[in-house]
């Protein structure tokens, strides 16, 4: 039988991988330079999976009017337009699959699984949400200061690595509620 894990132990895990990212992306500053490459792919890689690690110890949604999906999400077609659906097949496999093993349909598809799915679905969303946001003031920093190349990877590597994937569990939750109604 699992253990809980204590708000002690959830603290400490939050703590060092919050120190352990901060420092890594600082070394990524000092060492390659807020105009590099590699410095856009850091400060887009590494909060995600700061913030994806911290999401699965203390899961967090925005509020219910961000995740309510608009009438026209509910289709998919806008996504499809948009290569979500490519997106998704590409993602079914390989390392990527890794990251969260949890964001798959439930084995016997109950509604407390599907909606305990949304939830994590929801969660996943929210983090890559905020993040795609939260970059784009690194995104407005490297234009302001010139750095032209920066700022345009940053900025894709921002709408691949935060962007599609918020689009993408906005799609799965529509496909999710058209086969199995609405969820708790």
């Amino acid at each position: 039988m699992r253990r809980p894990v204590t708000l002690v132990v959830r603290a400490v895990l939050v703590a060092a991988v919050t120190v352990a990212s901060g420092g890594l992306l600082a070394l990524a500053w000092r060492g390659l330079g807020g105009a590099s490459v590699g410095f856009a792919i850091a400060v887009v890689w590494l909060p995600m999976t700061w913030l994806g690690t911290v999401s699965h110890v203390v899961p967090f949604r925005l509020p219910a009017t961000v995740h309510a999906l608009r009438g026209w999400e509910r289709d998919g077609r806008a996504y499809e337009r948009l290569g979500v659906a490519a997106v998704k097949r590409a993602l079914r496999r390989g390392p990527v699959t890794w990251f969260n093993p949890g964001l798959r349909l439930p084995p016997e598809p109950t509604a407390a699984g599907v909606a305990a799915l949304e939830r994590r679905m929801c969660t996943a969303e929210a983090s890559h949400g905020v993040l795609l946001v939260l970059t784009l003031g690194v995104v407005g920093h490297a234009a302001a200061r010139g750095w032209w190349l920066a700022a345009a990877l940053t900025l894709g590597l921002d709408v691949l690595i935060n962007g599609y994937p918020v689009m993408l569990q906005r799609y799965n939750r529509a496909r999710l509620r058209a086969r199995f109604g609405a969820a708790g």
